[in-house]
Formats: structure tokens, C-alpha cells, sequence
């Protein structure tokens, strides 16, 4: 069946979690990638895009490796000589083992938009200027399971901060609430939730149950399909993991960091969603909303 060039839908593939995404979609995409830049004008963010793969010592630095090894994809690579290949490329064909000489590089794929900023804020003495990145990145988490939503491949932006304590804090409250009210104008009803993030390990109990005492991580959830609700966008609080790994302070203390998460891809699904698969039929007032007119 041809499907109607308006409809914003995402096509499964072979492989669960990745999706192949129409170019309804795509513009869909590209006015939530401005909606956001507009909602972020009245700060001096420093715009970057960031590439779908980053150094492995930064994200071993940065502690990923240590508390969620179940989600990362490393990049591998051939390592053997021709001989070795002329052997091996046969078993290609009755999807063998052709791939037992491939070894780890020194890049990972890329799990979350804001780890390669604070690498950039090594060693540094912010004072009192906070340092803001605005991020956009291709991401990858070697998910579980495959709900919608539950992607393995998906892109997100995100706003970060680093800074005093008292900064972050301060700000990822304003960001929490501003979030909540921007998803309200798209016709999208979140829940604001206290969560934690899915360490892995025998310690998960543990950094959860401080996680959420310590109020580290509030999720906005609204539902991406029938009977399934996601968490769309988060507002977070590190203190200073990042400033301690990475070595950067804020009037001489380790730098405490910040970051509002948008998770675009399922942005995009809660919206079609709740106004249906073709954008160029949704309600004006939403319309509006989006595109800013």
C-alpha cells in the first residue's frame, strides 16, 4: 500500500529499535529542533552538534562504563592481515563467526548528547560565569526491550550548564517548569515524576534509592501509543560527578553540572500520537505552537 507523503509515521526495520523515518517526520523533527532553539534564546548557549561516536577514555572518565555497560555500543574493527581475512570472509555467507578477529578501537557510540561537553571544561575555573552548551547528537543504547519508543538509535538534544551548586540547581528547576509548560502548548499533558536512572550492577538498589532521595532526576512522561507511557524529556542534576572527573571547579569547588534532556524521537511519537499521523492536519493553536508563527 503507497503511503500518503504526509504521514509522519516511522517505518520498523530489521533490526528492533532502529526505525526509518519519512520526510514528514523529518520536517516534523526540524520544527521540535527549533521550538527548542527558541525556547532557549534568552540564554547565551554555545550550539554544538555532536558526532554519533566519542573517545572511549572520555566516556570510561566520565563514568558510563562503570554504571550502565549493558547500554553501550563499542565500535569495533578488523584487525587481522589478508590471510587471516581469506580465511575468515567465507563464513560470511552462513553468518558465521566472520567477525573473531574484530577488536575494541577507541571509539564508542555516542549513549547520551552532553558527554563529550564536559571533556571541553577540563581543567577550567568557571567563576561566575557558568559555561551553557546547547547539543544536538545521534545516539545509540543497546536497549532491552523494543516498545515504542524504546529506541536503540535516536537523537536527542539537550541543554546543559555548569557552574556553583547553586546555579544548577536554581536552573534545572526553571528548566523543569519551563519544559512542562512548552509540552503543554503542543497539546501534550506530562506527568513531572521523581526518577532514576537504570545503573546496572549489584549497587543499582543503592545509587537509586540515593538518586531519588537527593531528587537528582525528574522525568516528564506523557504516552507514546496506546497503554504505554514514556518519559519524553528529563531535568536533571549530577552535583559534581563531572566537575570531579573532569577536573573543572566553580570558585574553586569541584563544578557542579545540569542538563534538560529532549528526547526527540519520542517527542515526535507522543505528538503523533495524541494529534494523529499527519502533522499537516493537526489543530492550528498546535501548529502554531510548534512552528512558532
Amino acid at each position: 500500500m503507497t503511503r500518503h507523503p504526509d504521514d509522519a509515521t516511522p517505518l520498523p526495520t530489521a533490526a528492533p529499535g532502529v526505525q526509518l523515518q519519512p520526510a514528514a517526520y523529518e520536517k516534523l523533527h526540524a520544527a521540535l529542533r527549533e521550538a527548542i532553539a527558541r525556547l532557549a534564546a534568552d540564554e547565551p548557549f554555545e550550539r554544538l552538534v555532536v558526532p554519533p561516536v566519542i573517545s572511549r577514555a572520555t566516556i570510561e572518565r566520565a563514568g558510563y562504563v562503570a554504571s550502565f555497560p549493558n547500554l553501550l555500543g563499542t565500535v569495533h574493527s578488523y584487525t587481522g592481515n589478508a590471510a587471516d581475512w581469506r580465511r575468515l570472509a567465507p563464513l560470511i555467507a552462513d553468518s558465521g563467526p566472520w567477525h573473531t578477529r574484530q577488536e575494541v578501537s577507541d571509539l564508542v557510540l555516542l549513549p547520551a548528547a552532553c558527554y563529550p561537553v564536559y571533556a571541553t571544561l577540563a581543567g577550567r575555573e568557571l567563576g561566575g560565569l557558568p559555561a551553557r552548551f546547547s547539543v544536538e547528537a545521534l545516539c545509540f543504547r543497546q536497549e532491552a526491550t523494543a516498545e515504542a519508543g524504546r529506541l536503540r538509535s535516536f537523537r536527542m538534544a539537550e541543554l546543559v550548564t555548569a557552574g556553583t551548586p547553586e546555579h544548577c540547581l536554581g536552573w534545572r528547576e526553571q528548566w523543569l517548569q519551563r519544559v512542562a509548560d512548552w509540552l503543554e502548548t503542543l497539546g501534550l499533558k506530562p506527568s513531572v515524576d521523581l526518577a532514576d536512572d537504570p545503573f546496572f550492577g549489584g549497587g543499582r538498589r543503592v545509587y537509586q534509592a540515593a538518586q531519588r532521595a537527593q531528587e537528582l532526576k525528574f522525568e516528564l512522561r506523557v504516552p507514546v501509543a496506546d497503554g504505554l507511557v514514556q518519559a519524553i524529556a528529563s531535568a536533571n542534576i549530577h552535583k559534581d560527578h563531572f566537575g570531579e572527573a573532569f577536573g573543572f571547579t566553580a570558585d574553586g569547588r569541584p563544578g557542579h553540572t545540569a542538563c534538560t534532556a529532549f528526547g526527540l524521537d519520542r517527542i515526535a511519537l507522543a505528538l503523533l500520537h495524541t494529534h494523529g499521523p499527519r502533522p499537516v492536519d493537526w489543530p492550528e493553536a498546535i501548529s502554531t505552537a510548534l512552528n512558532g508563527d
